[in-house]
């Protein structure tokens, strides 16, 4: 396997113009400690302090003389989705990459490393590569960022570690979401997380872009329908449902004409968790159990047909017109950008995707089903979202252990401190979003991030009534009560059993 270096570039001093404040928290296990990185830099942090201060991690005394710090991450065989957040070659204009560039080069410095990718691996060549790693008892990958749709494969079949195992890593930190640790665990067990480590949890989060132009007919302020709270499923079907135009008269709808809403198959769990649906809940132990066939969950099924069955041509979904382009997504962005279609849903990436579009456009949440919903909530998808994880085989080397904790909790610190201001204020702020009002819709759209493990776990069983919620969409029939009777039995033994493999391997 071909590796990619991180060659330390910068020096000390350049490193300090960064602003990043050192901190001391307690680590685990370790008692008090006080030392700090920068002790002599006062007005570093007096300015700071006086602003909003950066987030800070335990920073131990010892170096690690330019020992290689290995990430597994899906590399240039995943294309649009190759992880681009640990490595940078060089220093660049654009601000992501200078971000990267930055992070990986304040790490190595301070810790003493060189932190190397592995360019070839691909989302569905990682797991094989873990697999691999742990039968040689290599421990050649002291940190693996693996798509969330896999993660519990990999911690069912032993090989992943309890993160709270993991010393001077802090999951009760808000640089990683609480929210989806609160909704990946089982019975309190973290083997995966998310949060400020990776930019691909915001990538892949769903969410809805207005062409502006088109929407300029419609005598109102969506921006301000969000922030009131007004903005909901009967909102969206309200301004969509008249806009269908054949413009290619031959009375079909197709690619060549006009819709309410351009987007893919993946609107329709865009949708479901936007209206805080569950397929699967947990109890007060934190035991997962299936809950799909309950009345909220037929009464938001209703409503997702309503919007998007094809039949009502209210929504132009991409994959039903892969004849046309296999690559379907690209037929959805390009109707949107051509202004042949008012709202256009998607992942944020694909927000970004649209620098290049002439039309002024805007980014907001998915909507509430109705204004009872307390929040908007958004969900990112499975099979993009990247998770942090560390081998079991590490656990036979409390050094390595102890290093991986300590790098990939400051990776995710200077991810909240460097990567993240970078991905929202220039590369958003001037590149995606085209107002001012869009860029406060972000904290909106990332807050309140939803999910469970009927959808997270897609290489399982647990998993089934999430495409077949999909398919009673795509036939314009709710059969949420027929679905989860003939899954019921299988799901709940699949479920049983992830719980029992999480129980033994306490």
């Amino acid at each position: 396997m071909k590796k990619i270096t991180g060659i330390l570039c910068i020096t000390l001093s350049a490193l300090m113009c960064l602003s990043v404040l050192y901190g001391c928290a307690e680590p685990k296990n370790q008692g008090t400690v006080t030392t700090s990185a920068n002790n002599d830099d006062v007005t570093t942090v007096e300015t700071a302090e006086e602003t909003e201060p950066a987030e800070t991690y335990y920073i131990p005394e010892l170096k690690y003389n330019n020992e290689t710090f290995t990430v597994l991450c899906p590399g240039k065989g995943d294309g649009e989705w190759e992880c681009k957040d640990f490595w940078a070659e060089t220093d660049s204009d654009d601000p992501v990459i200078s971000a990267v560039f930055s992070r990986m080069s304040l790490i190595e410095d301070r810790f003493g490393v060189k932190i190397e990718i592995i360019e070839n691996a691909t989302r569905s060549g990682i797991g094989s590569l873990v697999k691999k790693d742990i039968s040689s008892g290599d421990k050649e990958y002291d940190l693996v960022m693996q798509v969330m749709s896999n993660a519990y494969t990999l911690a069912q079949s032993g090989y992943l570690i309890n993160l709270e195992e993991v010393p001077y890593l802090d999951l009760k930190s808000d640089v990683w979401d609480q929210s989806y640790l609160s909704q990946s665990s089982i019975g309190g067990i973290n083997y995966f997380a998310t949060g400020e480590i990776t930019t691909m949890d915001n990538d892949g989060t769903w969410v809805m872009m207005f062409n502006k132009k088109l929407a300029a007919n419609l005598d109102l302020d969506i921006y301000t329908l969000v922030k009131e709270g007004k903005w909901t499923f009967d909102k969206l079907l309200e301004l969509a449902k008249d806009f269908y135009e054949d413009l290619n008269n031959n009375g079909q709808a197709d690619e060549q004409d006009k819709f309410g809403i351009t987007t893919t198959i993946d609107f329709i769990q865009g949708l479901f968790y936007a209206a805080d649906g569950r397929i699967i809940r947990k109890d007060t132990d934190d035991i997962p159990y299936l809950d799909f066939n309950n009345e909220r969950n037929s009464a938001i099924i209703d409503k997702i047909i309503d919007i998007y069955y094809a039949k009502n041509r209210v929504t132009f979904d991409c994959h039903d017109f892969t004849h046309v382009n296999p690559a379907a997504h690209l037929i959805a962005q390009e109707m949107f950008e051509e202004d042949r279609g008012l709202f256009y849903s998607e992942v944020m990436q694909c927000a970004i995707r649209l620098r290049e579009m002439e039309t002024d456009y805007g980014i907001i949440p998915c909507p509430k089903f109705d204004e009872s919903q307390k929040e908007y909530t958004t969900h990112s998808v499975a099979a993009v979202t990247l998770c942090a994880m560390i081998t079991s085989n590490m656990k036979a080397d409390s050094k390595k252990l102890e290093r991986a904790g300590m790098i990939t909790q400051a990776l995710a610190v200077e991810g909240k401190n460097i990567l993240t201001p970078a991905y929202y204020e220039k590369s958003l702020k001037t590149k995606g979003a085209r107002d001012a009002e869009s860029y406060d819709m972000l904290p909106i759209i990332f807050a309140n991030r939803a999910c469970d493990i009927g959808y997270m776990a897609e290489e399982n069983t647990v998993a089934s009534l999430y495409t077949s919620m999909r398919n009673m969409v795509k036939k314009g029939n709710n059969e949420i009560a027929s679905a989860t009777q003939k899954s019921a039995k299988r799901i709940t033994k699949a479920l049983n059993k992830l719980v029992e493999d999480f129980e033994k391997l306490k």
